[in-house]
């Protein structure tokens, strides 16, 4: 029956059905153990002799400082993700959003409204409401209800990238970013 080996003194591997000559500080290996070790390698371990100079495989080192920085953008792709639940994306709509927004303030302050002063609510009327204070109306509560969600999907982004940057480990940093975006209304 064949047999594999481990050699501390090389670092090798070895097979009594191919190798004639295997160093003596040899150690019997099953197939498993060889195909397992050969599995980590190829994903980027190092195989070292370990206790009793029996193969181990030592994972890469990770670079902390990496691994943060990626998952501070995976928050923010979450982030952004969530949000799209609620609004629509662009920087165009976004200025919309923010016009829109700002018209609907000035004429639900103002003691006469009158459509020309408002360009963008004056576009809806009849769609989004029968009247240009209605309008006002309607985009003031989408925003109200806007500024609530958002403030929480910030909250929670905010609060994992800090998590993630006081995180000493992988696991922890790792562990930081596994944040719920999901604001329930």
């Amino acid at each position: 029956m064949s047999t594999y080996f481990f050699s501390p003194s090389t670092g090798g591997f070895y097979h009594s059905g191919i190798h004639t000559e295997i160093p003596k500080d040899h150690i019997a290996i099953t197939e498993a153990e060889h195909a397992a070790l050969l599995a980590a390698q190829a994903a980027g371990a190092e195989i070292t002799a370990g206790e009793g100079g029996a193969p181990t495989a030592l994972a890469p080192p990770i670079d902390l400082d990496a691994l943060k920085t990626a998952l501070r953008r995976g928050v923010d792709v979450a982030a952004e993700r969530e949000r799209m639940r609620y609004i629509t994306g662009g920087a165009g709509q976004a200025m919309t959003y923010q016009r829109k927004a700002d018209e609907a303030r000035a004429c639900l302050a103002a003691a006469d409204p009158q459509p020309a002063d408002y360009p963008m609510l004056s576009a809806e009327v009849g769609i989004t409401a029968a009247t240009l204070t209605g309008v006002a109306e309607v985009v003031s509560a989408a925003y109200e209800a806007w500024l609530s969600i958002g403030a929480r999907i910030e909250s929670t982004r905010l609060g994992a990238k800090a998590a993630i940057d006081a995180a000493k480990t992988p696991e922890d940093a790792r562990t930081a970013a596994e944040v719920i975006f999901r604001v329930e209304n």
